[in-house]
């Protein structure tokens, strides 16, 4: 098998996407809430011309939506509105020189943390996040933890 030179724990992803949209930041990576909102309204656009959704699409729709935690589609834009947002901005300073998130890494911590997660759980989930300060990832938790709140009010 042919190395295509992609490493996610260095954040390079290989052949497979193009480099130059990923150095300006134009290719877009997908959190599960994401995936549900354009599932949900593709369902509901197929509803209302008498067409049915295909299984293997309602089986995917249900499946993000459980690992959302939520039903309200509603509720889900704006968290990852938010969530992306708030990510987005952020910067750590801490080795003189400011380094923001990945847009991959913030569609990782959307999927894969919950409201109680710990830094080591996000490091060793996404190993990524190492190259950052303890003290800021503890800040990106923070972030998310007050995010998935707000989602569970």
């Amino acid at each position: 098998m042919e190395d295509d030179g992609g490493n996610v724990n260095e954040l390079k992803f290989g052949a497979d996407f193009d480099s130059s949209m990923m150095e300006n930041q134009s290719l877009v990576f997908l959190t599960n809430q994401e995936v549900a909102v354009i599932l949900d309204r593709i369902k509901t656009d197929r509803e209302k011309n008498n067409r049915n959704p295909p299984t293997m699409m309602l089986d995917t729709l249900d499946y993000v939506k459980r690992n959302c935690g939520v039903n309200s589609i509603n509720k889900v834009e704006k968290f990852t509105e938010s969530l992306r947002n708030r990510l987005k901005d952020m910067e750590d300073e801490s080795q003189g020189e400011p380094r923001a998130l990945h847009p991959f890494e913030i569609a990782a911590l959307a999927n894969l943390m919950q409201a109680d997660s710990e830094q080591i759980e996000a490091m060793e989930v996404i190993p990524s996040l190492r190259r950052f300060d303890t003290a800021f990832v503890d800040q990106i938790l923070d972030v998310c933890k007050q995010e998935m709140e707000e989602l569970m009010i």
